[in-house]
C-alpha cells in the first residue's frame, strides 16, 4: 500500500471478504473482517488528515525522514477503534453525528462497543448471525460507516 487510496481499498474488499464469510455461515469471521475494514478506513483517514501517504510501509524512505515517523507509527498501530477515531480527527462529528443518526449509533453498539483485534481468538458462535449481519449492511453502500469515514 503506497497512500491512502489503496488503504481505502483494501479496507472495502475486507469488507467484502467479510460478507462471503458471513453468507457461507462464518460469522465470527465476518464480525472480525468487518471491524479490520474500519480499522483500516480510519488509518487511511489518518494518513490523510497528517498528509503522509503511508504509515505502513516501513522502507519508504521519503516518509522515513520525517522526524518522529517511528513514534507516530508505534502509536497508530493500535487496533483500537475508538483511538484511531479521535486520531482521525472524527471523534467529535461520530458523537454529533449518532446522536440523529440511526445508523452510526447502532454501529457504536454493535462494533465499537464490541469489536477489537481479539475477536480473531473468540470461539467460534461467539458472534450472533443477526448483530453480524446488522454490523454488515450498517458498514455498507452509500450511507454505511466507511462511507461515512471516507467523506468526513
Amino acid at each position: 500500500m503506497t497512500n491512502p487510496l489503496e488503504i481505502r481499498n483494501l479496507a472495502k474488499q475486507r469488507l467484502k471478504e467479510a460478507k462471503i464469510l458471513y453468507y457461507n455461515g462464518m460469522c465470527d469471521g465476518a464480525f472480525y473482517l468487518a471491524g479490520y475494514s474500519v480499522e483500516l478506513m480510519l488509518k487511511a483517514k489518518i494518513c490523510e488528515k497528517l498528509g503522509i501517504p503511508n504509515l505502513f510501509d516501513e522502507t519508504n524512505k521519503d516518509v522515513n525522514q520525517i522526524k518522529g515517523i517511528g513514534e507516530i507509527r508505534k502509536t497508530l498501530k493500535t487496533h483500537n477503534l475508538f483511538m484511531l477515531l479521535i486520531f482521525s480527527g472524527l471523534k467529535l462529528k461520530f458523537d454529533n453525528d449518532k446522536a440523529s443518526n440511526y445508523d452510526l449509533a447502532k454501529a457504536n453498539s454493535l462494533l465499537f462497543n464490541a469489536w477489537d483485534e481479539t475477536a480473531r481468538y473468540k470461539p467460534c458462535g461467539y458472534m450472533l448471525d443477526n448483530d453480524v449481519e446488522k454490523l454488515l449492511n450498517l458498514l455498507s453502500g452509500n450511507n454505511g460507516i466507511l462511507t461515512w469515514i471516507e467523506e468526513n
